[in-house]
């Protein structure tokens, strides 16, 4: 039980420690503060959509004003009430706006919507790129789906605040454990939501949850510390005079990007797994002692003397690599090749996508090889594409001794 344990937390610090590598590698700082500028723009059109939607139940703009402030104050950490008071002036001018002005005030929030999705496509990878037609039609898809999610967070807090609290106004202890539990709850909803609109792959549960756990921890921590330094240093951003407001909403704004971006980054990675893993192996780069048995029992596989790898004609979709002793490569009546630990070999056919030209069989006894998929292949490329001059040298040399 110890060493499964283990074992779990050896691979939660080996994604953790990925995670922050392809982090800095994505560009993610610079993708979170592009959409801190985005959102900074689309937040109050976005609150005013949901005022409007829910004013058509002729509910009291003040009491949905109220519902407002309390899930911005969820969201923006002493600033809640600064976006509010946009949006509560914005609603009370609502006919004014007429419906060229609405339809501007929901393009507006496009960018934000479009910029998530393609910040996750980098993230996760996504070679194929949708056209402008269909990126349109998903952005406002999400964009609907998003407006409805905080349409219900705002019903959720009245209810909460109208109803629900009054049940449990006379057992202090109760109602104090609801008003912290509460919203975390709520985080971590929003976020799994978030997650599951934005990815652009179905993903497992075993990999949303524990991400969204995750990030909603960070995420509180970080606005209960965000809010502290704010009420311990008051003058913060008073260089930026009446612009002090914008300056301290998009540096919370760009702080929680980066969180949402690394969540996305961890779950990209636990999805990938399996190339986390093979690149350890094929980059000889060092790892605790639970993950590499995992690795040679997942990968490697041992060949006696003279035992068969594969044959002339057999299906290729997947190459090998050599951690150990000695391959020797037959093609036709060519005189064999031996390839020696830390070449590749077989994958001339995965390349081509054809039934094998040669056969493969190990020379000495512990001859343990790696087998690599072409799905993995591929994802290892797109983040080292020097990898294919190696793979390539080797064919060559194969080629060369065989003529």
């Amino acid at each position: 039980m110890t060493g499964k344990s283990g074992s779990n937390f050896s691979f939660a610090l080996l994604i953790f420690k990925e995670s922050l590598r392809s982090f800095k590698k994505n560009s993610n700082f610079n993708t979170a503060a592009s959409l801190a500028y985005y959102g900074f723009f689309a937040f109050i059109p976005l609150f005013f959509i949901v005022l409007s939607l829910l004013s058509i139940r002729t509910t009291p703009l003040y009491l949905l004003a109220d519902g407002i402030e309390r899930v911005t104050g969820l969201i923006f950490p002493q600033f809640g009430k600064v976006i509010t008071d946009e949006v509560y002036l914005l609603a009370k001018h609502r006919n004014a706006i007429g419906i060229f002005g609405f339809a501007a005030l929901v393009w507006s929030i496009t960018p934000l919507i479009n910029a998530a999705r393609n910040a996750f496509v980098t993230i996760f990878s996504v070679q194929r790129k949708a056209s402008f037609l269909k990126s349109m039609i998903v952005d406002m898809i999400a964009l609907s789906v998003i407006v409805l999610l905080f349409a219900a967070l705002v019903a959720s807090e009245l209810y909460y605040e109208t109803v629900a609290k009054s049940m449990f106004i006379y057992n202090p202890l109760v109602s104090g454990i609801i008003d912290y539990a509460i919203p975390f709850v709520v985080t971590f909803l929003s976020i799994l939501f978030f997650y599951t609109i934005f990815s652009p792959f179905r993903l497992k549960m075993s990999h949303l949850v524990p991400a969204s756990l995750l990030v909603s921890f960070l995420w509180i921590s970080m606005k209960e510390f965000f809010s502290g330094f704010l009420i311990m240093n008051p003058h913060y951003g008073f260089a930026f005079g009446s612009l002090r407001a914008i300056f301290v909403l998009i540096t919370w704004s760009f702080l929680s990007f980066c969180i949402l971006l690394f969540g996305a980054e961890i779950m990209a990675n636990m999805r990938n797994t399996e190339v986390i893993l093979l690149k350890k192996i094929i980059f000889k780069r060092r790892v605790s002692k639970a993950v590499s048995k995992e690795i040679l029992e997942r990968f490697a596989k041992n060949y006696t003397e003279g035992e068969i790898i594969y044959d002339l004609g057999e299906p290729a979709d997947s190459m090998f690599y050599i951690l150990s002793g000695n391959v020797e490569v037959h093609e036709g009546e060519k005189a064999p090749s031996i390839m020696g630990e830390g070449a590749y070999f077989g994958a001339l056919s995965m390349f081509l996508e054809e039934p094998r030209t040669d056969s493969a069989s190990a020379v000495t006894d512990g001859t343990r090889l790696v087998l690599i998929s072409r799905d993995n292949f591929e994802t290892i490329v797109r983040g080292h594409p020097m990898i294919v001059f190696n793979v390539l040298k080797d064919a060559a040399f194969a080629m060369k001794a065989n003529r």
